[in-house]
């Protein structure tokens, strides 16, 4: 990550975590010792933000109705949280054992990263972490040597290059198309019936640039000089847009609807990567889904066999950030 100047962002996050210290009435505690290295409440919570966001962004905000094989969305979160911390506790212990530590600047992206982490929060958000920057910081330095040693772990991996092969003869295609990118131009307006009329226009053989002018209600695109073209990977395409089938070249669509707002788009270009790249998507892919599993199964041993303590008391009537 590159360093940026953050004269402003500095301020605001002063000003956050001012309010912060002064308003909230958060008490850290150690909550969990996990082969004796304590967890600390505030750290935790640093943890189910992060896994609640993610929990929600991939399963929708009715995630907490849902029924995970008995647990309920809230509990899964929960347990996806601290194993999270055991295996970030894991990784210390492997760090320490095979002489592995951060780069001063390692150590510099990793404060940029909490300090861009914090200016994202709201106070009520901060509130519950009751984390302040220095901790952030040290997370976000755990964080990153966690990645560190993935990627150490990842290179004990090695990959069986028939196997590799085989991978790619059976999913050239799907990759093939999944990574073609096409080119659209988009019109977006308010109504449906305004985007019938210009659906209509564009179909009958009017400019669809002078339609985009007249019509499309995206002031943000048009002062930032946009024209409402953008390039998309085909399957990222169909669905943002909902498409139950492919568009072609030059085809034009009638009007679709997302969240409430209408567009009508033409095709300007479908470019599918070359063999070369889908062969390399082929191998990259498989490597890493390999080496995922590698390194799962061994943080799942170095976390099997952590001691685990958790403190009872301190764990009744833990907040958490479901809406």
């Amino acid at each position: 990550m590159k360093k940026k100047a953050k004269g402003a962002l500095c301020l605001l996050l002063t000003g956050l975590l001012w309010l912060t210290g002064c308003g909230s009435s958060f008490s850290d505690e150690v909550i969990a010792r996990i082969d004796g290295r304590e967890v600390m409440k505030s750290e935790y919570m640093v943890y189910l933000y992060t896994s609640t966001q993610s929990f929600v962004s991939a399963a929708g905000s009715d995630v907490w109705d849902m029924d995970f094989d008995g647990m309920t969305g809230a509990e899964l979160v929960q347990e996806r949280a601290f194993s999270t911390i055991q295996s970030v506790v894991a990784a210390e212990q492997y760090a320490e054992e095979n002489n592995i530590s951060l780069t001063e600047d390692q150590k510099t992206e990793a404060h940029t990263m909490a300090e861009e982490f914090l200016s994202q929060l709201t106070e009520e958000e901060l509130a519950k972490m009751g984390v302040d920057q220095e901790q952030m910081e040290t997370l976000m330095e755990e964080s990153y040597l966690y990645s560190v040693v993935y990627d150490t772990l990842a290179k004990e991996c090695e990959v069986n290059a028939d196997e590799m092969e085989q991978y790619y003869q059976e999913n050239a295609d799907a990759l093939r198309e999944e990574y073609t990118q096409i080119t659209i131009d988009t019109i977006m307006v308010n109504d449906e019936a305004t985007a019938k009329e210009v659906s209509e226009k564009a179909k009958a053989g009017e400019d669809f640039a002078a339609l985009f002018e007249t019509y499309d209600t995206d002031t943000s695109a048009k002062e930032n000089g946009g024209n409402g073209q953008m390039t998309l990977y085909q399957n990222y395409l169909n669905n943002t847009f909902g498409l139950s089938e492919n568009l072609t070249l030059g085809e034009i669509t009638d009007p679709i609807e997302v969240r409430g707002s209408y567009f009508i788009l033409k095709v300007e270009s479908i470019t599918p990567p070359t063999d070369e790249q889908v062969k390399q998507l082929a191998e990259d892919a498989y490597r890493q889904q390999v080496q995922s599993a590698y390194v799962e199964s061994r943080l799942s041993e170095m976390i099997a066999a952590q001691e685990v303590e958790k403190i009872p008391e301190a764990w009744e009537n833990m907040e958490t950030f479901q809406d």
